[in-house]
């Protein structure tokens, strides 16, 4: 799982199978986070931010686009704009999906931990593999 930036959107990289709920569960043992700290609150509230108004793109393709478009990547470049360099570089495989995440929509800290902070990116890609999702 990781989080990218493309063409000025952010996007996420899961399996199939991720569940917001069990990124949340995970976080406070993965990242050793004591229970009921402000710590551990701070750092699911940015996650929550981050996922909170994503648009599992796969998801919407499979449901509703999947007889307009010839496939997923198809769909990405006609529908969600994305150039095909961008695909290529996302290079999803059969067991994982593509969520737009729209962190205009959350809290503006979220834009802010992640455009303004040296490596903001990174730092939460590398919570992520930490937690192991």
């Amino acid at each position: 799982m990781r989080i990218l930036k493309l063409a000025g959107e952010y996007y996420c990289i899961a399996d199939d199978s991720f569940a917001y709920a069990e990124l949340e569960k995970r976080i406070s043992s993965a990242l050793y986070l004591q229970k009921g700290s402000f710590a551990e609150f701070y750092t699911k509230r940015i996650f929550q931010s981050f996922f909170q108004y994503a648009r599992d793109l796969k998801k919407e393709y499979l449901t509703y686009y999947g007889q307009e478009y010839d496939s997923f990547a198809d769909y990405l470049y006609k529908k969600e704009l994305l150039d095909w360099a961008h695909i290529e570089f996302i290079d999803l495989n059969e067991q994982q999906t593509l969520f737009k995440l729209n962190i205009e929509l959350s809290n503006y800290n979220t834009r802010s931990l992640i455009e303004y902070e040296d490596n903001g990116i990174d730092i939460l890609n590398q919570a992520l593999e930490e937690i192991e999702l």
